[in-house]
């Protein structure tokens, strides 16, 4: 399904009936990564999967937009109010920023693997992403795809290729589509002061979600949100890295529809 929020046409994926929960997927993804959610997520509530502007079918007009704006106007057509957020990584800075800005609108919180907006780079961790972005400079965007598939997808402290197909073609599949998206005409307006200054005002349960195999800023990330937000309590997923749904689903559904439904 389309709508048109906020200029854009936006793409989502609805199953499911009961209190309703927003997937909000990782930045090397789309809303096809919670498929593996799905069914056992809508045996209890009504799920919505969008697609992000400039991710997987939704359209990116030039001009500056806000993420949290298209997710407030995708609920206020969907007349949900509140809400359950899950997001992942890039979804899961959505989740927070929108948590902060529209408190009443939030139920419960699932932060997978999340980023925080603000939150400044280790030094040390840099060297992570040096092949990645030589990569980006020689427009070798094939090469960025199984780069970022090995420090996502499998993760830096496992063999390449670990993680077995279907996935791998799945994640090369989400990612490429995103990595053609000219965000350079549709700038970011971001959360101010951004929330990593903030995360004590969200009063939301929250959940705290990171495979024990993710980049270490990613479980240092998830020790900070677990520390820092009052109500949250932190789940690891042995052998998982960044996408831990993906990888190990049946604990990942038990883990998050357990605190849903507490």
């Amino acid at each position: 399904m389309k709508m048109g929020i906020n200029g854009a046409l936006i793409h989502y994926r609805r199953e499911g009936t009961g209190f309703p929960i927003l997937m909000l997927h990782a930045g090397v993804a789309d809303s096809r990564m919670w498929q593996p959610q799905v069914d056992d997520f809508a045996k209890h509530f009504d799920v919505i999967r969008p697609d992000m502007r400039g991710f997987g079918d939704s359209e990116l007009p030039a001009g500056s937009w806000a993420p949290r704006d298209d997710l407030l106007g995708l609920m206020d057509q969907l007349r949900l109010k509140p809400a359950h957020l899950v997001g992942c990584s890039m979804g899961g800075s959505l989740a927070i920023d929108f948590a902060i800005d529209h408190p009443e609108r939030v139920s419960k919180l699932v932060l997978v693997g999340a980023g925080v907006s603000g939150a400044q780079q280790d030094p040390r961790h840099d060297g992570l992403y040096a092949e990645v972005m030589a990569a980006d400079e020689r427009g070798d965007m094939n090469a960025v795809n199984e780069l970022e598939m090995y420090l996502w997808l499998d993760g830096p402290h496992r063999p390449r290729g670990y993680v077995a197909q279907p996935l791998r073609e799945l994640f090369l599949d989400m990612n490429g589509r995103n990595l053609n998206a000219d965000w350079a005409k549709s700038p970011i307006q971001n959360l101010e002061p951004p929330a990593a200054k903030r995360l004590d005002e969200i009063t939301a349960p929250t959940l705290v979600i990171f495979g024990d195999a993710d980049l270490e800023p990613i479980r240092e990330t998830a020790d900070l949100l677990a520390s820092s937000i009052r109500s949250a309590r932190k789940a690891a997923i042995h052998d998982a890295a960044h996408l831990p749904n993906l990888e190990h689903p049946e604990e990942f559904n038990r883990l998050v529809l357990a605190f849903l439904r507490s």
